[in-house]
C-alpha cells in the first residue's frame, strides 16, 4: 500500500510504499514530522463515472444553500441614517450593530411567519399598494369591532412583554379575546403582513390627529403608531396614514407625524420593552440597557427620552432624568411632555412651574385626563380641596381607568377627614397596581394616617419584597423613620389590631415622625406622568398639611447612588413613582 506524505520540516510531498519500512523524507532525510495525506490510488482502480459529478453537485448545492442562508441573516456593512424604505434582514442587522443594539428580539419588529403571510395574502387585496393596505387595516379594525382587541388607557405598560407580529396575530385569533395590545404591536403586524405581499409599508409615529382633544399617547412614553404607505416609491411624496389600533380616519399633518425607518421602529420596540422591564420586573439595570439601545437607534424620539428619564431616576440619576425630560420637551412640545414636566416641578415643590406646564398641556388637549389629575394634585397640595375635587371628577369622567386616580382620591378624602373612604381608595389602588411597590408604599402611609396599622404593615413588608434589591436597605430605613419602629413587624390578627392601636396611643407613639400625626395627610402619588408625590408634598401649615413639613428644601428621601437610597431630613421629601 502506497501512502502520500507531507514533511512539515521542509514542506516536501512524497509517496512511500509501506512494505519498505518506515517513511523517510527524501529531501531532508528526516523520519519525524511526517504527516499522512492519504492513500495513493492504485492505477487499476476506477470510480464509477457518475460519482464525481454527483459529489461536485452535492458540494456546490450545500455551499450555495449555506451561503444563501448566511447572506440573508448576516449583517450588511452600512453607514449613516437608514433610508425610509423596507430593509432586508442583513441591512437591519447592520444598522442595529452600528448602534450597538444587535439584539435578536429587535430583529423581530416586522417578523412574519406562515400565519402572518397567510393573513396578508388573504386580507391585502386590491390593485395597488394603498388599496391593499386599506383592506388589510380594515380587516384588523373588523377584529377590533368583535373585541379581539380593545382600546385601553395606555397610561401604564401592560403586565406582559411587548410582542412580535406572529404573537400579536395569535393573541387576536378569537373574537372576544379582548386583548390589550399596544398601537405599536397592531401597526407592526399590519406592516409585516403587507410587506409579505410586497407592499412597502412603513411604521409611523403620530402625536396629534386633527380635531382630537386628547393626545393619542397619554403617557408620553409608549408612542402611538400607525401604518404609512406611499403612493409611489417609499419615502417619496406624501404618505397615506392608516390607523389599525384606534381607527382614526383623519390624516395627521407633517407637523404631527413622522415616518420611521426600520431601525427607528426597532427603537420603539426596545423602548416599550425597557418600560415593561422597569415597571413589572423592577429591574432598572436591564431596563437601562434597553433604553440606551432605543436612544442609540432613535435619539429624536421623545417617548424614548421619557422612558430613559424614568429609568435614570429609578437608578439614582434624578438630574440626568430631568435633563432627558427637558430634551423630550424640546424635541416635541406637546401635552404629554408638558404634563410629565409638571410632575417633576411638583416633586421640586415648584407649584407655579407645575401649574404653567399643566396649563400648556390642557391648552393643546382640553380633554387630557392625566393633566386634569395633575392639576387636581396641585390644588390638593395647596389646600384647595374644592378645586382639587372638581379636577378629580373631570379626570374620572374622561378616563375612569387612569391609574393614579385612586391614590389622589385617597389623599383628597384624608384631607377632608374621611379616613374610611381614604382607606378604601388606597385598597383600590393596591388592587389595580399591586405589582408596584411605590403604590403599596403610598397605601401604607394612607393606612397609617387612617390608624389601620396592620394594613400598613402588610404593605410595607410587600414593599421590601417587590422593590429592587439594591434599594431595599434604603427603603427599610426610610419606612422605619417615617412610619415608625413597628412598621415592618409581623401584622397582628385583626382582633388584636384595636388593642395595639390603643397601646400605641397610650404610649404617645404615633408611629415615628411627628409629621405623620392624624392631622398630617399624605399628598397624592407622584409619577412622571403627573400627579403629586406621596413622600413629597406641601408644608404642614394652613389647610393642606402634608407628610413633609418644615421650611428647609433638603429632601428626606434622595435618590442618589444607584445602589442605595439616602435619607436626609427632617425637611421635605421626594418620592418618585415611576410606574408610568
Amino acid at each position: 500500500m502506497t501512502m502520500r506524505y507531507l514533511c512539515v520540516h521542509c514542506d516536501h510531498r512524497f509517496e512511500h510504499d509501506a512494505s519498505a519500512g518506515k517513511a523517510r523524507c527524501p529531501e531532508c532525510m528526516r523520519k519525524g514530522g511526517l504527516e499522512k495525506l492519504g492513500e495513493v490510488e492504485e492505477p487499476g482502480a476506477k470510480r464509477p463515472g457518475w460519482l464525481m459529478p454527483v459529489v461536485i453537485f452535492a458540494v456546490v448545492a450545500a455551499l450555495g444553500a449555506g451561503y444563501a442562508l448566511w447572506s440573508k441573516h448576516a449583517p450588511v456593512s452600512v453607514q449613516g441614517e437608514a433610508p425610509l424604505r423596507p430593509l432586508d434582514e442583513g441591512q437591519l442587522r447592520g444598522y442595529l450593530r452600528l448602534a450597538h443594539a444587535d439584539r435578536p428580539t429587535l430583529m423581530q419588529v416586522f417578523a412574519a411567519d406562515d400565519a402572518v403571510e397567510q393573513f396578508g395574502e388573504r386580507e391585502a387585496t386590491g390593485d395597488d399598494a394603498i388599496a391593499k393596505a386599506r383592506h388589510l387595516v380594515a380587516a384588523l379594525r373588523a377584529r377590533a369591532s368583535k373585541q379581539a382587541f380593545v382600546a385601553w388607557s395606555l397610561q401604564t405598560p401592560r403586565d406582559t412583554p411587548v410582542m412580535a407580529p406572529p404573537a400579536t396575530l395569535s393573541a387576536i385569533a378569537e373574537d372576544g379575546a379582548r386583548a390589550h395590545l399596544y398601537p405599536l404591536e397592531v401597526a407592526s403586524l399590519a406592516v409585516a403582513a403587507l410587506r409579505s405581499e410586497d407592499v412597502p409599508a412603513m411604521l409611523a409615529d403620530v402625536w396629534e390627529f386633527p380635531g382630537d382633544r386628547r393626545p393619542p399617547d397619554p403617557s408620553g412614553h409608549l408612542g402611538y403608531f400607525v401604518v404609512a404607505v406611499y403612493p409611489d416609491e417609499p419615502g417619496e411624496g406624501e404618505p397615506i396614514f392608516l390607523d389599525p389600533w384606534g381607527g382614526h380616519e383623519t390624516q395627521p399633518d407633517a407637523d404631527h407625524s413622522r415616518v420611521l425607518s426600520d431601525p427607528q421602529a426597532a427603537a420603539a420596540l426596545a423602548n416599550t420593552s425597557a418600560l415593561y422591564t422597569l415597571v413589572h420586573e423592577n429591574d432598572p439595570t436591564h431596563a437601562l440597557e434597553s433604553a440606551q439601545m432605543a436612544l442609540s437607534l432613535d435619539p429624536r424620539a421623545p417617548y424614548v427620552r421619557g422612558v430613559r428619564a424614568s429609568v435614570l431616576i429609578s437608578s439614582g440619576g434624578p438630574q440626568e432624568g430631568l435633563e432627558e425630560l427637558r430634551a423630550a420637551a424640546e424635541i416635541r412640545s406637546d401635552a404629554p411632555r408638558h404634563n410629565n414636566l409638571a410632575g417633576v416641578f411638583m416633586a421640586q415643590r415648584d407649584f407655579d412651574g407645575a401649574s404653567r406646564e399643566v396649563a400648556a398641556a390642557l391648552e393643546s388637549a382640553p380633554d387630557y385626563a392625566a393633566a386634569h389629575a395633575t392639576l387636581a394634585a396641585i390644588h390638593l397640595e395647596q389646600g384647595e380641596t374644592d378645586e382639587g375635587r372638581a379636577q378629580l371628577e373631570t379626570a374620572q369622567r374622561l378616563d375612569p381607568e387612569l391609574f393614579n386616580l385612586p391614590m389622589i382620591w385617597a389623599s383628597y378624602y384624608l384631607r377632608t377627614g374621611d379616613t374610611r373612604e381614604a382607606a378604601r381608595r388606597a385598597r383600590e389602588a393596591v388592587e389595580k397596581r399591586g405589582f408596584d411597590w411605590q403604590t403599596r408604599l403610598s397605601a401604607a402611609q394612607v393606612f397609617h394616617a387612617a390608624g389601620l396599622y396592620d394594613d400598613m404593615r402588610r404593605q410595607t413588608r410587600r414593599v421590601l419584597e417587590l422593590a429592587p434589591e439594591s434599594q431595599r436597605a434604603g427603603l427599610r430605613e426610610m419606612i422605619l423613620q417615617v412610619l415608625g419602629s413597628t412598621a415592618l413587624d409581623q401584622p397582628f390578627d385583626e382582633e388584636d389590631e384595636a388593642a395595639q392601636a390603643a397601646e400605641e396611643a397610650a404610649a404617645g407613639d404615633t408611629g415615628g415622625d411627628d409629621s405623620l400625626a392624624d392631622d398630617a395627610l399624605p399628598s397624592p402619588d407622584f409619577q412622571l406622568g403627573g400627579g403629586g408625590g406621596l413622600l413629597g408634598g406641601g408644608d404642614n401649615s394652613g389647610d393642606a398639611p402634608s407628610l413633609l413639613g418644615g421650611d428647609t428644601n433638603e429632601p428626606l428621601l434622595q435618590l442618589g447612588d444607584p445602589s442605595k437610597i439616602r435619607l436626609r431630613g427632617p425637611g421635605q421629601g421626594l418620592h418618585l413613582n415611576l410606574g408610568n
